[in-house]
């Protein structure tokens, strides 16, 4: 007779163990799955949106780098726009001259994708000033600046200690020219000039103005001759050309800079000039900077309406914009400083 055996309660105590351990690896191993599908995605959508940032980076720099050149052409021509401007007008039209651009670049981009940008101006980080002769007179600083004097005066200097010279542009009236020369001679803080010599070409009848340059430091001189367009010439110092000619000649960083400026028989030499200078603007006409004559600091007036010339007007010197561009994935915003002349 066969009895039948009973389990034993230590053994089916073991078995519901076992059963739970089972169960308990399975939900862990369930979770685990689970987490490592939920990291993943996470880990995968981030590197989707890095990847897309990348892809956007070189329209994202061509869009910094031409937002920031067009902002500098813009304010480039303003401060060469009305030499009565007063400060705060330069700057409002620096403002809404950039606004117009932002608006047709932002138009642009919109016809074509779903990218937006801007550029806005954001302040004038420094001002310059600008030495201004903007109608057809000699290179003469004029007795009416001064009461001390009686007669212009033909020796003299419109920038009379050496500071950065980022802008210097000589409109030469031709027929008004004599054939005999008018020096203006540059001289940096080590003593080196750099002079130029204009006279009008054939004794004074010619159709040319001819230019001669020589630096002090090397020895060398250099001659050229520029014709004339409608009687006149119009010069680019700081490029060493004239504009509507293929005349080309030293250019005033044939020395190192900075520069005072020196006219020797300014009579002589007829015509408009624009000099802009990195020094700062002031409202008061006795802190602005200030001609010499003979070692005699010579005044100048502020650039009102009706004024003679030459005169001061203020520039900005380097201003600050604001760039966005925003799409699906990028979200880019950044500030940069722009230096509108060259040193």
């Amino acid at each position: 007779m066969i009895e039948r055996l009973e389990p034993d309660d230590g053994a089916a105590l073991s078995d519901r163990r076992g059963q739970l351990l089972l169960v308990g690896a399975v939900a862990l191993a369930i979770i685990i799955l689970g987490l490592s599908i939920v990291v993943n995605t996470v880990l995968f959508t981030e590197n989707v949106g890095t990847g897309e940032a990348r892809v956007e980076a070189p329209a994202i720099e061509e869009f910094s780098f031409e937002a920031q050149k067009s902002a500098r052409s813009l304010m480039l021509r303003v401060n060469g726009a009305d030499r009565t401007d007063a400060i705060a007008d330069v700057n409002a039209s620096i403002g809404a001259q950039l606004a117009n651009y932002s608006d047709a670049v932002a138009r642009s981009y919109a016809a074509s994708g779903t990218v937006f940008v801007d550029v806005s101006y954001n302040d004038t980080l420094r001002n310059g000033t600008r030495i201004v002769q903007g109608s057809d007179r000699k290179f003469t600083y004029p007795a009416a600046h001064d009461s001390g004097l009686s007669s212009n005066r033909s020796d003299w200097s419109p920038v009379a200690d050496p500071t950065e010279v980022g802008w210097m542009v000589f409109n030469v009236d031709l027929r008004n020219t004599s054939g005999q020369q008018t020096t203006v001679e540059l001289t940096n803080d080590t003593g080196a000039t750099l002079t130029y010599r204009f006279n009008r070409s054939n004794g004074g009848n010619g159709a040319d103005l001819r230019i001669e340059a020589t630096n002090s430091a090397t020895g060398g001189t250099e001659s050229a001759s520029c014709e004339s367009t409608g009687g006149r010439v119009l010069l680019d110092m700081r490029r060493g050309e004239a504009f509507l000619s293929e005349c080309t000649f030293p250019e005033i960083g044939w020395i190192e800079p900075p520069y005072s400026v020196t006219i020797t028989k300014g009579h002589r030499l007829a015509g408009q000039y624009d000099i802009i200078v990195n020094e700062s603007w002031h409202t008061a006409e006795s802190s602005t900077i200030d001609a010499e004559d003979g070692g005699t600091d010579r005044p100048y007036p502020h650039c009102p309406d009706g004024v003679e010339e030459p005169c001061l007007s203020p520039v900005v010197w380097q201003g600050q914009v604001d760039l966005t561009y925003r799409s699906a994935d990028v979200n880019f915003a950044t500030v940069r400083n722009i230096t509108v002349y060259d040193p």
